[in-house]
């Protein structure tokens, strides 16, 4: 049993650092937010298929929720495929992701877990902005546009 939970825990490590590296490259696109016409975020975005079609799919405008305290969600405006996109993200604050089961999009402004969630894709991390968006008691419009990359 006692090996079983090294292999699990390294398991959730090694996979971790492979997910985290789809976001350190420097040459990375990113994204950003500007919230009621206010305040902005900026997201650097994960090198994934899902990502790619998220970009392809702005400048766009999009209404976001409250979820659970933890979350700010919105619907895509048009489906994406999942098919090839990498499952297994951490949910920690700052973390922008698809959830699979329903097919949307948001942020974590707070830590959900410190475990490999497979139902989540990630698709990039807040570079700036995190407390703008945590701010906000309930929903929200975004312009999202392309920054570019550095």
């Amino acid at each position: 049993m006692k090996k079983l939970f090294i292999l699990f825990i390294l398991f959730n490590l090694i996979t971790s650092i492979s997910y985290g590296k789809n976001i350190q490259d420097k040459n990375a696109m990113k994204i950003k937010l500007t919230l009621d016409n206010q305040k902005e975020v900026i997201v650097q975005m994960a090198d994934n298929p899902a990502s790619e079609q998220f970009i392809k799919m702005l400048p766009a405008n999009f209404e976001f929720i409250d979820f659970a305290g933890e979350e700010k969600i919105t619907e895509f405006s048009k489906p994406v495929d999942l098919f090839n996109a990498p499952r297994g993200m951490i949910a920690s604050a700052g973390k922008m992701f698809i959830y699979v089961p329903w097919g949307n999009w948001g942020f974590f402004y707070k830590t959900h877990g410190n475990y490999l969630d497979k139902s989540l894709i990630e698709l990039g991390k807040i570079e700036s902005g995190l407390e703008n968006l945590a701010e906000y008691k309930g929903g929200f419009s975004a312009k999202v546009e392309i920054l570019g990359k550095n």
